[in-house]
């Protein structure tokens, strides 16, 4: 038990080390590029992302499923995803020249140079990375990837400061693939691998069908989006709209992130013990919207001074775009239990077919809407976004049944507490004449007043959330009076239960 905690520990630990490392990247380049520079980057990034998320078809994670590994099953690991990638490779190689005919940038044919050597690079790393998952060894898996992501940053940062323009973001993919192969191949030498066979070829891929197909589907949807804009509009409307969903996005990577921890495996626990999934499901949804809607609004409300403080100047015109997909974001909340619970339950086509459908429905607006400028690509979000959260409960639903009249009363005390965690902030904002491009002290002063309304509105409703807040409090007030000196004194102390 004490091994599964330290493993989730672990994995949490690497997933806020990258995000830290993404974010401090993003603050310091937007620093040095503008808007046009940052825009022909992801565009450059997106058509690699689009190539080699098809690389996921040839995904070494069968490693992971099968009873006992054998040397042939990791020699076909490696000769499937090599022999995947290089065809890929050789594929968009072919094909740089029209992308850079497309876009009208001649650079972007030495930016695919680059991002082909660095998944070439990245793809002898894989098979490593599936047997260290294999083994549960998370914590040397959280370094490794954490030591890639950080060597990969500073690269880009210093790049970028040189005045290296939007190749940064290539170079410091491939410092990055360099960085984390280097490591695996320091725990676990590639010579052992790297002589071909394709004696477990049939599991590897009958187990990439699915994960290959969901993989590459949601990669190209996220990317193909800024291609659409890239080709359409200026490409500084690229950037904005990258810049965008990053500091947007911020709730989403930080708390749903830390609550999917916590949701997940209690979600799995139930339907290994063959609970009651159906009230576990309404409950995570209680759990996640009342942390995931107050902190999305808030953002919606500080856009402007959020864009200053992250982006710096020059990126004034993104702050609308924020304020728009934050609110849109609010119906994103379903949609991240879908998947996994669906796969826990074994309905594999099914989580990849509701995937699909969502996925593909939401992309033809954003699509569509690229024709019409930025803001009308952010307004999209509010049709395409609720579209998938129907289709995720809908979902859902066909193999947990719960009751919507319950699912509705415990999502509106959500609302409800989103509405009272907003009502200080709002006053002050009012007070302002409504001018939500404010000074970062104000923003400051909203943003502790609304953390301090947010908990007391938790309480006032008695939220089931409060439950998991109260000890923390408790807690932390305990180690307050201990270090004023007067512990024995406080409330809290004197009117606890002997035990």
């Amino acid at each position: 038990m004490n091994g599964g905690r330290r493993g989730f520990l672990m994995a949490a630990l690497e997933q806020y080390a990258g995000l830290f490392f993404n974010f401090l990247t993003v603050i310091a380049v937007s620093r040095f590029l503008g808007p046009a520079q940052t825009g022909a980057g992801v565009v450059g990034l997106s058509i690699g992302a689009i190539v080699f998320s098809l690389r996921e078809f040839a995904s070494p994670e069968f490693l992971i499923r099968i009873d006992k590994v054998t040397a042939h099953d990791s020699r076909t690991a490696m000769t499937f995803v090599m022999g995947v990638t290089l065809l890929l490779s050789a594929g968009l190689y072919a094909s740089r020249e029209y992308f850079a005919v497309t876009y009208h940038d001649p650079t972007l044919l030495l930016f695919l140079d680059i991002t082909i050597l660095a998944a070439l690079v990245e793809s002898a790393s894989l098979p490593v990375v599936a047997l260290l998952r294999r083994e549960m060894a998370f914590g040397t898996l959280a370094r490794i990837r954490t030591a890639g992501t950080g060597f990969g940053a500073g690269v880009t940062i210093a790049m970028a400061f040189f005045g290296f323009g939007h190749m940064c973001f290539a170079f410091g993919l491939l410092a990055s693939s360099l960085m984390t192969t280097g490591l695996a191949m320091a725990i676990y030498p590639l010579g052992r691998l790297l002589k071909p066979s394709i004696a477990s070829i049939n599991v590897a891929w009958r187990f990439g069908i699915y994960l290959g197909g969901n993989a590459g589907l949601n990669k190209i949807c996220e990317t193909f989006p800024p291609l659409m804009l890239g080709r359409f509009m200026p490409i500084a409307s690229v950037g904005i709209y990258n810049r965008s969903n990053t500091v947007s996005g911020l709730p989403d990577r930080i708390i749903l992130s830390a609550v999917f921890t916590v949701a997940f495996p209690m979600l799995s626990a139930h339907v290994r013990a063959g609970g009651d999934v159906s009230q576990s499901y309404v409950r995570a949804l209680s759990y996640i919207s009342v942390v995931y809607w107050p902190a999305q609004a808030l953002l919606a409300l500080l856009a402007y001074p959020a864009v200053q403080i992250i982006l710096g100047p020059g990126w004034s015109e993104a702050a609308l775009i924020v304020t728009i997909t934050s609110l849109a974001s609010l119906f994103w909340f379903p949609v991240i239990l879908t998947y996994p619970l669906l796969m826990a339950l074994g309905k594999n086509r099914e989580a990849f077919v509701s995937n699909l459908i969502s996925r593909l429905v939401a992309t033809t607006i954003l699509c569509l809407a690229a024709f019409h400028g930025l803001l009308v690509v952010a307004l999209s979000q509010f049709i395409s976004l609720p579209f998938q959260m129907i289709v995720a409960i809908i979902y859902v639903r066909k193999h947990v049944f719960f009751s919507y009249r319950l699912l509705g009363k415990e999502l509106m005390k959500s609302a409800l507490v989103t509405l009272l965690t907003l009502a200080g902030p709002l006053i002050i904002v009012a007070t302002n004449g409504f001018a939500l491009d404010m000074h970062w002290t104000r923003a400051l002063v909203i943003g502790l007043l609304a953390i301090a309304s947010w908990i007391a509105a938790i309480f006032v409703t008695r939220h089931p959330f409060s439950q998991e807040v109260r000890p923390l409090i408790h807690l932390l007030l305990g180690k307050v009076a201990r270090g004023l000196g007067f512990a024995r004194q406080h409330p809290l102390q004197q009117n606890a239960p002997a035990e």
